[in-house]
């Protein structure tokens, strides 16, 4: 198990715990998001990512790719060049 570099714990999200959050931020009102084709695609660019871990989180700055990939103002934060 990793150490989150957001918090500081050390932690994995069930996949229950990933849905939640997304559902969430959709149901955000003032947050823009990406239409779901980004969305996937962007998700699909992380799944092959070497920076993902556990399957959710970016060992790069600690966010939850499917929220990160779910904002429109969200940007890969992978060096020199982000992959989205």
């Amino acid at each position: 198990m990793a150490k989150c570099k957001r918090c500081g714990l050390k932690t994995v999200l069930s996949g229950e715990d990933i849905e939640k959050m997304v559902s969430d931020v959709r149901a955000m009102r003032g947050v823009r998001l990406v239409p779901d084709d980004e969305y996937e695609r962007r998700l699909g660019i992380c799944g092959g990512c070497e920076k993902l871990e556990y399957g959710s989180t970016c060992m790069l700055c600690g966010c939850v790719v499917a929220v990160r990939a779910l904002l429109a103002d969200g940007k890969c934060p992978y060096p020199k060049k982000s992959k989205w």
